[in-house]
C-alpha cells in the first residue's frame, strides 16, 4: 500500500511543462481567478498498474489515505492550468467541468504512464466538499510507445489501472499564501517519507538478494529485445524477462507474473558441458526452444506457428514415448485444455534434452515449409 501511495505522490509532484513560458509565466498564475484546495480521500485499484494484471478484491478498494493536497490555479474558458504551481494545458475548461491530462515517470525504469484529472465544480464530494474531482491513472507504458506528445491531441484515451477521488474547497483570496505554504509542507514531508522508505525498500531487497545468492538463487534480468522475422526488418520491443533462477536445482520463477510458481529448466551443462540453461515449450498452436548462454549473457527464443496436423501428431508421440519412461510423470494441460508439454523435473536431464531436440526437429520442419511461421528473438541479460 505505501509503495502504491509513494507513486501517487510523486504523480502528483513532479508535472512537467512541456508548453511555452509566456502563458504559464508566474505573473499569469497569480492573476488566476479559480484557486482550491483537493485532497485524495479514495482510491480504487483495477489493475496492477506495472503489470496490468486484474487486481484482487481484497486490494481493490482504499481508503485510509494520508497524501498531500493538491493546489489547482485557472480561469475557466483559458488554456492554462496551474497544479501546485507548475503549467499545464487544459483539455476542457468550462465553469462546470476542468480536464487536462499529464505524463509521468514510472517508478519502473524507462516507463511512464498517463493522469487525466476532472474537476467537477457542480458536484459536491460525499464528504460535503462543494466540488469533487477523480483522477484515473493508466498502466506503465515504455517511453518509446506511450509518447508525451499524445497529451496534446484533441482525443485521448487509456486504460484505467487505478482512480483517485476525493473533494476540494475554494480557497479565500486572503487565505491563499497561508494554504499555499501549508500544502508545500505537507509536500515535503511526503517526498521525504518517500525518499526514507524507497532506501528502506532498497536496504531489504539488496539483503535479500545476497540472502539468495548464498543459496544459489541469482536474478536474471533480460531487457533490449530484438525480433527477427522473415522478410521484415528487425524490431526493437521493450518487453522485459525477470527470473530467479536456481542453479542448484536448475529451477526459475518468473519475477514479473507469479512469482511464487516454480518452473524448470535443462542444464547443458550436464548434457554437453557449454554454460547455458534451456527449456522447452510445445501445444497444437505453438512450439518454442529458449537458450540462456551463461557465458555471453545473451537469452535466444525461437517459435514456430501455424504448423500441420501430422506435424504436432507426429511430435506428441515423441514425446508422449519418453514421459512413458519417466516414473509419476504427470501430464499438462494450457488454458483451452489442450495437452501442454514443458521441462519436468521428474525426469533426467538427459531425457528432457532428448524432447528439446524434438521440439527443435520440429521448428526445423515448419522453417522449411514456411519460413515466415517461424520468429525469433534475443535479449540481452546479465551473467549468472
Amino acid at each position: 500500500m505505501k509503495k502504491l501511495l509513494g507513486i501517487i505522490i510523486i504523480g502528483l509532484i513532479f508535472v512537467n511543462n512541456a508548453y511555452s513560458n509566456d502563458p504559464y509565466s508566474e505573473e499569469n498564475r497569480k492573476k488566476s481567478e479559480i484557486k482550491i484546495s483537493c485532497k485524495i480521500e479514495e482510491i480504487v485499484n483495477h489493475y496492477n498498474q506495472e503489470d496490468g494484471r486484474p487486481t484482487d478484491l481484497k486490494n481493490m478498494f482504499v481508503t485510509d489515505i494520508d497524501l498531500p493536497s493538491f493546489i489547482i490555479e485557472t480561469n475557466s474558458y483559458e488554456d492554462e492550468v496551474w497544479l501546485n504551481q507548475v503549467g499545464i494545458k487544459a483539455k476542457k475548461n468550462f465553469p462546470s467541468k476542468l480536464i487536462f491530462l499529464t505524463l509521468k515517470k514510472a517508478n519502473k525504469k524507462d516507463y511512464v504512464f498517463a493522469k487525466k484529472f476532472t474537476i467537477n465544480f457542480k458536484e459536491k464530494y460525499k464528504n460535503g466538499k462543494e466540488i469533487s474531482f477523480e483522477i484515473s491513472s493508466s498502466i506503465y507504458k515504455h517511453k518509446n510507445d506511450f509518447k508525451a506528445s499524445y497529451i496534446n491531441e484533441g482525443w485521448f484515451s487509456f486504460r484505467e489501472a487505478l482512480i483517485a477521488s476525493g473533494g476540494c474547497h475554494r480557497i479565500d483570496p486572503k487565505n491563499f499564501d497561508f494554504e499555499e505554504t501549508v500544502v508545500q509542507n505537507e509536500i515535503r514531508i511526503a517526498e521525504y517519507e518517500a525518499k526514507k522508505e524507497k532506501e528502506l525498500l532498497n536496504k531489504k531487497k539488496e539483503e535479500l538478494k545476497k540472502a539468495n545468492i548464498a543459496k544459489g538463487k541469482f536474478e536474471l534480468n533480460c531487457k533490449d529485445g530484438v525480433l527477427y522475422k522473415a522478410g521484415r526488418n528487425p524490431e526493437p520491443f521493450n518487453d522485459t524477462i525477470n527470473r530467479l533462477v536456481d542453479i542448484n536445482n536448475h529451477s526459475y520463477s518468473n519475477l514479473n507474473f507469479e512469482p511464487e510458481e516454480i518452473h524448470y529448466l535443462i542444464s547443458n551443462e550436464l548434457i554437453d558441458g557449454e554454460k547455458a540453461f534451456s527449456s522447452y515449450n510445445f501445444s497444437s498452436s505453438s512450439a518454442q526452444l529458449s537458450i540462456y548462454n551463461r557465458a555471453t549473457g545473451e537469452l535466444g527464443i525461437v517459435t514456430a506457428f501455424r504448423f500441420s496436423e501430422d506435424t504436432y501428431q507426429s511430435t506428441k508421440i515423441k514425446l508422449d514415448n519418453i514421459n512413458k519412461q519417466i516414473e509419476n510423470y504427470k501430464p499438462l494441460k494450457n488454458i483451452f485444455d489442450d495437452d501442454y508439454y514443458t521441462v519436468s523435473n521428474s525426469g533426467t536431464q538427459k531425457q528432457e534434452y532428448k524432447k528439446f531436440e524434438i521440439i527443435k526437429t520440429l521448428i526445423n520442419i515448419v522453417n522449411n515449409v514456411n519460413v515466415t511461421n517461424v520468429t525469433s528473438s534475443i535479449y540481452k541479460c546479465n551473467k549468472i
